[in-house]
């Protein structure tokens, strides 16, 4: 009787939040339903027949990608948990024409809210892939710890006391996190470009051949990688000291526009610069970590990435997608962060970022969430050292990391790293499996 109830409430609650259109399911056993929560396109999946963890609903959403079909979504939901999958009010918006973090923050917090409220949910779960991974951490920090982690006064720009007030998540699950978005913008920065983007500076030219560049993939000398990363970091804090100003004139009442005003960053996107091209960067992680191997068996050991070479296609193509077409504040709450002195990046390790000064940086968000935590990573890919830093500065005491051999960004097996065809197995499915053990063991 309570569990005729249970999904005759939910999908009651569906029909209410707007027009509600049926979709096939993606998985025996799970139904798909479309809903609209306050603006907030979702697909809702569950279990065609309530289970052990029907009380349970997981919320995944992206800042800026299309998250209503995703490969997450139907193996939860078939594993008996209750999928709440969103895009932002902006989304998908993989240019990043409008994509602000503060709002994104603010529609996690209405399909969060949406989600407690639910017939028979009693637990909150948040999944974050990638930049959604930051996006996550960011909301649990704030629902756990108040605005005031948001609005200290390292931050380059504060949030809005309207994020206040979000229900608290009993789990957080990132898988392959990035180190945030400001930081990424921060190693996408490309310093050969000065005032004039038409005439960049050789010496700093990192697709010169003469600066260890080859199409093939990338080997930077020791001293072009200092000399690089210095003038990165300078470029970039030049780039924030420059919104700061505008901004500080917006709000005397001497900006172009009463609230904001365009802001153009040549050369930088959320692809980060000099490491896809060489893979000695980011390469391993620092400390050994579980490692899943395609026959299932587990290993502990020093994780080593296993990508391809990226970012080296087309040389001459410095500037072809690589602006942030953006305005002043957005570009302080959501691609900005500050880089301090020792900025750099290494085999395993990146230093000398001011991971506070952005909400946006997943390491800062970790730090104030105390409920239980998984973390993932993909070897086929290079946010290995990422995730290992968003497991060191997770503040809580629950804590797992492991990493998919084989495994591509988009959880898929990366045929591009396989030395014979097959290599890697089914990685969705070991991915999936392990997050669904994870959750068991806790709901």
């Amino acid at each position: 009787m309570r569990h005729v109830a249970w999904a005759t409430g939910l999908l009651l609650a569906f029909s209410l939040c707007g027009a509600a259109v049926s979709q096939p399911a993606k998985a025996p056993g799970v139904v798909s339903t479309f809903i609209r929560i306050k603006g907030v396109d979702t697909v809702v999946s569950r279990p065609a027949a309530p289970g052990p963890h029907s009380n349970v609903a997981i919320v995944i959403m992206h800042d800026e990608a299309d998250s209503l079909d995703n490969l997450e979504a139907p193996r939860l939901a078939a594993a008996g948990y209750v999928v709440l999958s969103s895009n932002a009010r902006t989304g998908p918006d993989p240019e990043d024409h409008d994509t602000n973090w503060d709002n994104v923050l603010a529609d996690v917090r209405t399909v969060a809210i949406y989600a407690r409220a639910l017939p028979g949910i009693t637990k909150l779960v948040l999944l974050g892939h990638s930049s959604g991974a930051p996006l996550m951490a960011a909301y649990q920090n704030i629902a756990e710890n108040g605005v005031k982690a948001c609005q200290g006064p390292e931050k380059l720009i504060k949030c809005p006391d309207s994020l206040a007030g979000g229900p608290r998540a009993d789990a957080v699950v990132l898988l392959d996190p990035i180190f945030g978005i400001g930081a990424t913008v921060l190693a996408s920065v490309d310093p050969a470009i000065g005032d004039d983007p038409r005439h960049p500076d050789p010496a700093l030219d990192s697709f010169n051949p003469a600066n260890g560049f080859s199409p093939a993939g990338a080997s930077y000398p020791d001293a072009f990688r200092r000399r690089y990363f210095a003038a990165e970091a300078a470029r970039n804090n030049r780039l924030i000291a420059a919104a700061q100003a505008r901004l500080k004139a917006i709000e005397a009442g001497q900006g172009k526009f009463i609230d904001d005003e365009p802001f153009l960053v040549t050369g930088a996107t959320r692809a980060p610069r000099l490491w896809r091209p060489d893979l000695s960067f980011l390469s391993h992680t620092r400390r050994a970590h579980p490692l899943i191997h395609p026959d299932g068996t587990v290993t502990t050991e020093v994780i080593r990435s296993v990508r391809p070479v990226s970012g080296a296609e087309q040389p001459s193509g410095r500037l072809a997608g690589g602006a942030l077409n953006t305005s002043v504040r957005r570009y302080l709450n959501t691609f900005a962060t500050r880089a301090l002195p020792d900025f750099s990046v290494g085999e395993d390790s990146i230093t000398g970022v001011d991971w506070g000064s952005s909400n946006t940086n997943t390491p800062n968000n970790v730090e104030g969430v105390s409920v239980p935590m998984l973390v993932m990573g993909m070897t086929g890919h290079y946010w290995l050292v990422s995730a290992e830093m968003a497991y060191d500065h997770a503040k809580s005491s629950d804590k797992t990391v492991a990493f998919v051999e084989g495994a591509t960004h988009g959880f898929t097996p990366c045929t591009a790293c396989a030395k014979t065809p097959g290599q890697y197995g089914d990685t969705v499915a070991r991915t999936f499996d392990y997050v669904t053990q994870w959750l068991n063991a806790r709901f």
